[in-house]
């Protein structure tokens, strides 16, 4: 199970921790060490693995499933989809299904959601688009847009901890990782109610 994945990256590198391991999972599937529906590892045991956010792994599996190379089953985990797609610059045969981009963007959005907002004027998203089914090129789109914002913001937050370290502050990466809830919303849980009656 993932055997192949060196899982090592190189903070002093130029190039995002998350194309690193893209890189390195593309690798893994063109010389073998992959292959054709031999499951990944979890997220959170390649991000342990690898000492990087849960995030940054998400972003690359969002990638690599978008170039065909794995394939995603919802509850079953993350699979090689075979080695034809892993070439750099290889792009899937088929399109994704709508409904398996709709899971992608969902997927994504949920963890961007996690993350804390961008400082105001920072993004330009340009004017709300009005309420439409979108086209699968768009949705392709919108699924694009998404995993270059993770990735945006992978690379800030290497740089933000490259720049505390250098502070001399102790940074603890799985500590700084965003805490997911399983309740968005406040709990009712244990609270009293006091009926009126008429």
């Amino acid at each position: 199970m993932g055997d192949g994945i060196d899982a090592r990256v190189d903070r002093t590198s130029a190039v995002p921790l998350g194309t690193q391991l893209v890189e390195q999972i593309r690798a893994a599937v063109e010389d073998g060490r992959l292959k054709d529906g031999d499951r990944l590892p979890s997220v959170r045991e390649l991000a342990q693995r690898a000492g990087v956010n849960v995030n940054t792994v998400r972003a690359a599996y969002a990638r690599l499933d978008a170039a065909g190379v794995v394939r995603s089953e919802h509850g079953r985990g993350t699979f090689v989809a075979g080695a034809a797609a892993a070439a750099p610059g290889a792009r899937a045969t088929a399109t994704p299904s709508r409904s398996a981009l709709r899971e992608q963007i969902a997927s994504l959005e949920a963890t961007l959601a996690r993350l804390p907002p961008p400082p105001l004027g920072t993004v330009d998203e340009g004017p709300a688009p009005a309420a439409a089914l979108l086209s699968t090129d768009e949705l392709l789109a919108v699924r694009d847009r998404l995993i270059e914002r993770l990735e945006q913001l992978d690379t800030e937050r290497t740089a933000l901890i490259e720049s505390l370290e250098r502070l001399g502050v102790d940074v603890d990466v799985q500590a700084a990782e965003p805490r997911t809830s399983r309740r968005a919303t406040p709990s009712l849980a244990g609270a009293r109610i006091r009926w009126v009656g008429a």
